[in-house]
């Protein structure tokens, strides 16, 4: 009896990247939490509605993941009222209402932008992602602009730095997201106050909600195994 091997070769198997790439483009609603009346938010205009970008490599396990990504935050508010912010000492910041008349239409604004590093976990499955991260923040600048009109006249009045405003230079806080094909709902919140050590008002928290949008993708390419088998034969 004879035997006749015969060599099969079975097609390409893709096995998956374990490290994936998700990318977050966030309108966010800015909130000062513990801030004093003079310093009340308003959406009037949509002006404390400002957007964050965000990277997060990250490590799968199934649909779990986990990363450390980096990204841009501003945290931007609309106060209802004319506010002027000032420097009122070596490390301390003032603030009082300007005295306009009530026909004068007037804006004030107070914009913070900072470099922002998150630590995430969460679940992405089937186009359904839900994600609870901590985050640190390093202020990158600081800026207050106000702005009337008095008949034909625009009068313009920006104050650019950290020095005149003396806000904490980190920060950090926490957040959580749901999500379903590419959009979802979020908030996060500023566990360390704006101010601290008497230079500004005391226990102010920013407070962040709004819409995302998401995208997913591979770190690296899948790798491809073409796999072999013998059969024999006999006759």
């Amino acid at each position: 009896m004879l035997c006749a091997q015969e060599d099969t070769t079975l097609p390409l198997q893709h096995k998956r990247s374990r490290w994936g790439l998700l990318s977050y483009q966030e309108v966010a609603y800015n909130h000062f939490l513990g801030a004093p009346d003079t310093l009340r938010g308003s959406v009037e205009g949509l002006g404390s509605i400002k957007i964050n970008l965000s990277w997060l490599p990250h490590l799968r396990f199934g649909a779990f993941y986990a990363g450390i990504g980096a990204g841009l935050a501003i945290r931007e508010v609309r106060f209802e009222d004319l506010v002027v912010l000032f420097r009122a000492g070596e490390r301390r910041m003032g603030y009082t209402e300007d005295s306009l008349p009530p026909n004068v239409r007037a804006k004030s604004k107070f914009q913070l932008g900072y470099i922002r590093l998150p630590v995430e976990i969460g679940i992405y499955r089937r186009k359904f992602n839900f994600a609870i991260y901590g985050y640190g923040e390093a202020l990158l600048w600081a800026k207050h602009k106000r702005k009337y009109r008095e008949g034909s006249d625009l009068h313009r009045f920006i104050s650019y730095g950290n020095r005149n405003f003396q806000t904490d230079i980190l920060q950090y806080g926490v957040g959580v997201r749901i999500g379903y094909k590419g959009i979802g709902i979020f908030a996060n919140y500023n566990l360390s106050p704006l101010w601290s050590g008497g230079r500004g008002p005391a226990n102010v928290h920013p407070l962040q909600a709004g819409i995302y949008f998401f995208q997913h993708g591979k770190l690296g390419k899948s790798i491809s195994v073409r796999t072999s088998r013998t059969t024999a034969t006999a006759f």
